[in-house]
């Protein structure tokens, strides 16, 4: 069986894929399992959750990294723990080394602070646990195919997260300036994820597809707008010179124009230094893609992100799902 044949087959036999990479992490990674900790005499008629980042490899998006800390924070709320969100002392590519960058973005779940955290006497640090905490397949192809399974990442996103104040201002603001609420929303990835084709990763639309898919939406629906999401300077290049003044933008969006494709987006020197404006840029844009009328979209989890948020009431919508990259 080839590489791609296999994570094709764990994908659509998540159940047995979970179980494989538990006892994995069980015998080579025992640092991404949950364990239970004492780190002090405080909340001891209390079970404080402290989650963390599965991964410490600079490189999870940050709703790759928001989806999995939702996924903790709802498996604390189902046991009646308090949870608290640690993204300072594990390292992320929005890390400072001084700042929780998760209070950047999000509010804590509950009103137990980190460092109240980290004198707890009953603590469990998140991590992989024999029983799957997801067994639904939120965040996943699934959730663009059931609707069942989007309304379930849709309540998890909503009783688990809450923005940052700051993030709901500039949406807001930004929301009312591009009248986001009757727009086609377009949300294509380039960069490294075409150049790299990371194996296992959802396989992204050509520029070509693209076109001819919103010149459908624009014959059905005319009178629209296109609220675009991309990061590539180039795609962004192609769909104006295609779609002129239709294409609306948020009023901070900049573009990659200069990607050698040498390695991941995270890892390179063509990003924003500023980290923590440049994750509220993103997650500001998503969150509008979700509040757009209708939707065109590639498979990635900030487009699952936005699926959920939505709510299955995009009025019509189009997902590219093409399958993974080899």
């Amino acid at each position: 069986m080839s590489k791609s044949n296999g994570l094709a087959f764990l994908r659509k036999n998540r159940a047995i894929g979970y179980k494989l990479k538990y006892w994995y992490y069980f015998i080579f990674k025992r640092q991404r399992l949950q364990k239970k900790k004492c780190f002090g005499n405080l909340n001891k008629d209390k079970i404080i959750y402290i989650i963390k980042p599965d991964s410490e490899d600079s490189v999870e998006g940050l709703l790759s990294l928001l989806a999995r800390s939702s996924l903790y924070i709802r498996y604390a709320q189902d046991h009646g723990y308090e949870a608290c969100v640690d993204w300072k002392n594990y390292k992320t590519q929005y890390s400072s080394g001084t700042d929780n960058a998760w209070d950047y973005f999000f509010k804590q779940p509950s009103d137990i602070s980190l460092d109240e955290a980290y004198k707890s006497k009953r603590v469990f640090l998140s991590g992989w646990t024999y029983n799957d905490i997801n067994p639904n397949s939120a965040y996943d192809l699934k959730q663009f195919l059931d609707r069942r399974i989007n309304e379930e990442c849709h309540e998890i996103l909503r009783n688990s997260i809450q923005f940052s104040d700051e993030v709901l201002c500039i949406t807001e603001k930004e929301g009312k300036r591009i009248d986001i609420s009757n727009c086609l929303g377009l949300y294509v990835r380039g960069t490294d994820y075409v150049k790299l084709k990371p194996s296992g990763e959802y396989i992204q639309p050509n520029v070509e597809m693209v076109i001819e898919k919103v010149e459908e939406f624009l014959i059905k629906y005319p009178g629209i707008n296109i609220y675009l999401v991309t990061e590539d300077g180039e795609i962004y290049k192609r769909l104006v010179s295609k779609f002129g003044k239709l294409i609306v933008l948020v009023s901070f969006d900049s573009f990659i124009y200069e990607y050698s494709g040498e390695t991941y987006l995270s890892k390179s020197n063509v990003l924003n230094e500023n980290k923590i404006k440049r994750g509220i840029d993103y997650l500001v844009k998503m969150i509008l893609l979700s509040q757009c009328k209708y939707l065109i979209s590639s498979i990635t989890m900030g487009s699952m992100f936005s699926y959920g948020l939505n709510s299955n009431r995009y009025e019509d919508e189009y997902i590219f799902n093409l399958g993974l990259y080899p």
